[in-house]
């Protein structure tokens, strides 16, 4: 009898050992405001995680008592946000720009100057290049020319792109080597020219041609430039990225790069139509290997606003003459669009003149009506015809904008457009209600990398000095919640990714970020005062700013 008492005693303490074994977690965040973003926008006090993904959301007793952790952080009331997504970026571009002259906020063409010279003195490279350059911000607003770079630098060739990178600046030596002359056209790009021969600037395709020309960067340097670019990414809060156009080289280096772990950050890598990307496409179809995830192709329908180059359906308010151009032709676009239906990856196309938009919703209107769900999407989406928005909506056409390039355009963007046309530019509200999503991010490089500035841009549409007063058509601001969820589960979703991550839901990544103070309730004017304190991906910290 004793004995069966002993055996009865065993197997009930194991049989609780084995059910124990399941209350177990890696970590628990407690005494914390966690804005989940789920479908109710639920608010908890602390969660639970487990090998990488949320196990339990709660009250914090009930988490607190509910398992057993070595790691336990007390978040002392500061907000918790699920990771911020990017939702259009260039993650090479922000790495190779960190090893190039900054020429951003340069207040003249001598500052321009004087920045290369002084990059000059420590860099031993066979090429200068630099990107930022802004004529706006010049008391001569007119693009600059290569005289004073060919004296500086006759003998090294120097390629210098604006703040937009759909214009850039060459030196003679750089279009020598090109194969430029005063005869060369380009379909799809301007050659600058005037009565004393090239001016150096190339718009759109044109800059292709010189940039073709600069030797390809050591896979090893890229990686370098990029870990360093991942740790900013990090500590601006940011935990995935949706990668806006890889090269067939580049994509081979990134598939190695996350195979080997050299990468953390979530990366949605959208492919450059090229010969071999689409063959990758076409043989391999949706990828996805740990944090790299590839399923759509990347297109350029037209140039900037800002460099004149972006597709308008009437002539340019300060340019009379001129609308800006298509860089490819429609054959080639609905081609594409065909073979992006046929391999089931999304097409993601920028489009920044009214024309420009107008052209692609129509060709996606064509090739994908009878396809349901494919989340197809406009990148930028930034000037349209009001009778367009609609297309958004019967076609099922989600819409990734970057909210701070409203408040760095906004200075000249209605010289450019005109009273009317401005009206429906960076139109985020209306487009909302018409896509039912909206996906938020920065550009960068093109922009700065900080998703609280599109945050603040988002919901002010004011720039980061408060400027204008009130906002810049207020009527386009998007609410908190509305901002909130186009950088984190809109973004997801734009990228089939929502049952994964984008919000802090049981069975999704832990991926999330702690900040010093809640932006869903603060004054706006101090959302730009806020602060990363941790940023963690698959429950893991990979920055701490305490």
């Amino acid at each position: 009898m004793l004995k069966n008492k002993f055996f009865i005693a065993l197997l009930l303490l194991l049989s609780l050992s084995s059910c124990y074994q399941g209350d177990v977690a890696d970590l628990i965040i407690h005494n914390a405001k966690i804005y989940s973003c789920d479908e109710n926008f639920t608010i908890y006090e602390a969660m639970a995680i487990r090998d990488g993904k949320i196990i339990q959301l709660g009250p914090e007793r009930e988490i607190l008592n509910g398992y057993k952790c070595d790691h336990i952080y007390d978040a002392q009331l500061q907000p918790i946000y699920p990771g911020f997504y990017d939702g259009h970026c260039h993650f090479l571009g922000y790495a190779k720009s960190l090893s190039e002259v900054d020429l951003n906020n340069c207040i003249s063409f001598d500052e321009v100057i004087e920045r290369i010279e002084n990059y000059e003195l420590t860099n031993e490279l066979d090429w200068i290049e630099g990107r930022g350059w802004d004529q706006t911000l010049w008391a001569n607003d007119s693009f600059p020319t290569n005289a004073r770079l060919n004296e500086l630098f006759p003998d090294k060739p120097l390629l210098i792109r604006r703040v937009d990178g759909h214009a850039a600046l060459a030196n003679q030596k750089a279009l020598d080597l090109a194969g430029i002359t005063i005869e060369t056209e380009i379909e799809g790009g301007l050659i600058g020219k005037d009565a004393n021969g090239l001016t150096g600037l190339l718009l759109d395709n044109a800059y292709d041609s010189v940039a073709n020309c600069i030797p390809e960067m050591p896979a090893a340097q890229k990686l370098k430039y990029l870990q360093a670019a991942e740790y900013n990414l990090f500590e601006a809060g940011l935990t995935s990225i949706n990668d806006a156009g890889i090269s067939s080289v580049d994509r081979e280096l990134f598939v190695n790069w996350y195979a080997n772990g050299d990468l953390q950050i979530k990366d949605y890598a959208m492919l450059f139509p090229e010969p071999d990307n689409m063959t990758f496409a076409s043989t391999e179809g949706i990828y996805k290997n740990g944090n790299l995830h590839i399923g759509s192709f990347k297109v350029i329908a037209d140039g900037a606003l800002g460099s004149r180059g972006a597709c308008l359906l009437e002539p340019y308010s300060d340019e009379h003459n001129h609308v800006g151009m298509l860089l490819r032709d429609t054959t080639s676009l609905i081609e594409i669009a065909e073979l992006a239906k046929e391999v089931n990856y999304q097409l993601n196309t920028h489009c920044i003149g009214d024309s420009a938009n107008r052209t692609l919703l129509e060709i996606y209107a064509a090739v994908i009506q009878d396809k349901m769900d494919h989340r197809w999407k406009i990148e930028h989406a930034q000037v349209l015809d009001p009778a367009d928005f609609s297309l958004f909506e019967a076609v099922r056409i989600l819409p990734s904008v970057q909210p701070t390039h409203l408040t760095s355009d906004m200075r000249w963007a209605e010289k450019r457009l005109g009273s009317e046309r401005i009206k429906t530019a960076y139109a985020y509200q209306s487009l909302l209600k018409k896509a039912g999503r909206i996906v938020l991010g920065t550009d960068f490089p093109i922009e700065r990398i900080y998703p609280l500035e599109t945050f603040y841009a988002a919901i002010t549409r004011m720039d980061r000095d408060g400027s204008p007063t009130g906002g810049f058509h207020a009527e386009e601001a998007l609410t908190r919640e509305e901002a909130l969820r186009g950088m984190t589960i809109w973004a997801a979703y734009s990228n089939f990714e929502e049952d994964e991550r984008g919000s802090l839901e049981v069975g999704k990544a832990a991926d999330f970020v702690v900040l010093t103070k809640d932006i869903m309730t603060i004054d706006p004017s101090e959302i730009l005062h806020t602060f990363v304190v941790k940023t963690y991906v698959n429950g893991k910290m990979v920055y701490d700013g305490e």
